[in-house]
């Protein structure tokens, strides 16, 4: 059976063969066939061993990219209310989803601290979470190496207060993994990530680049930056993250599918016929210049800038990034000229 939950999993897999569903089940081969064994017939269980956690601490973050929201960033507040989404006089409070104030976190980790493999820090950005310094230093009291960490961030930051992330990483080495959020590079990941300051941003991956950790850069793909990803590549292989030592492979792309105002439908059909001409091209001049194809990392793309034309959700785009623009003082069409094609009269 597929449960719903598992849609979009289905759908990538369809496309390219691969999927988080699969990682996973891969990574956690050895516990499946326990599945059946510690299972009762009603489907309750006598004990449950937590391996792996996904902790999402708040929406706590000192970005407010465009792609994003409140939801998921408490920097969205001001320029949320400017736009109608809330009520003038609505205090950060109300906005901010601490899970920690729901439940007692320590309790779980106090109860499967001993049987955790990974952990996955989302935020918001987790940098910046009291909770994720606690349980960093209870891993690091305990001496515990092994446990596999896996941070989603915006790498905006190292310190927080008077701790260094980079004292941690030091002892964990291999068994950190970060996947740096890399949307754009110089102005234009600033425009669409704002908050970045971008010379800080490839001074900071030039750091953890030398502690041996396992960096995977996550390209989320919007209509904004679908024309840029070899630039961006490019770059990230400059700095040095997107390494030989990785066969130059580590780097993934997630499909922004909503809000669809961002999705590359979005863009009129020879745009995306250009731009899908363009990656072709681009997948196969990297195959001969470092001897490995990475076409199998676009398949989902290409199957997202295959979709019909969304003109409703392209006058959205039009009409938030016109609002966005004259809040934030900024002008898209300066930055990023390709989206004359959408924000022109």
């Amino acid at each position: 059976k597929k449960p719903a939950m598992c849609a979009k999993c289905y759908e990538q897999e369809r496309c390219s063969g691969t999927s988080p569903r699969l990682n996973y089940n891969r990574y956690f081969r050895s516990k499946l066939k326990d599945i059946p064994v510690i299972t009762h017939n009603d489907g309750s269980l006598d004990k449950i061993d937590l391996r792996y956690w996904n902790f999402r601490f708040s929406n706590r973050c000192n970005y407010k990219c465009r792609t994003c929201g409140i939801e998921s960033s408490t920097n969205w507040l001001h320029d949320a209310k400017k736009l109608g989404w809330l009520s003038e006089d609505m205090p950060e409070k109300s906005i901010t989803n601490e899970s920690a104030s729901r439940i007692n976190y320590m309790d779980i980790v106090r109860k499967y601290i001993d049987q955790v493999e990974e952990i996955y820090f989302v935020g918001g950005e987790p940098l910046l979470m009291d909770e994720h310094w606690q349980l960093l230093e209870m891993l690091d009291e305990r001496r515990k190496y092994h446990v596999l960490l896996h941070y989603n961030s915006n790498l905006s930051i190292l310190k927080y207060r008077n701790k260094n992330i980079v004292d941690y990483w030091a002892k964990w080495g291999r068994y950190v993994r970060v996947s740096p959020s890399i949307d754009d590079i110089d102005e234009r990941a600033e425009l669409i990530r704002s908050g970045t300051k971008w010379k800080k941003i490839e001074m900071n991956l030039r750091i953890i680049n030398e502690l041996g950790v396992v960096i995977i850069p996550t390209i989320t793909v919007s209509a904004m930056n679908v024309f840029r990803l070899p630039e961006v590549i490019d770059r990230l292989i400059e700095i040095g993250v997107i390494r030989k030592k990785n066969n130059w492979q580590n780097f993934e792309i997630n499909v922004v599918e909503n809000p669809a105002m961002f999705h590359v439908s979005i863009l009129p059909d020879a745009v995306r016929q250009d731009v899908y001409t363009r990656l072709e091209k681009y997948i196969e001049d990297y195959k001969n210049k470092y001897k490995v194809d990475i076409r199998q990392q676009f398949l989902f793309l290409f199957e997202h800038l295959k979709k019909s034309w969304d003109e409703v959700s392209a006058l959205k785009f039009k009409k938030f990034t016109s609002s966005i623009d004259q809040i934030r003082h900024e002008n898209t069409l300066d930055v990023i000229p390709e989206l004359r094609c959408i924000l022109n009269d």
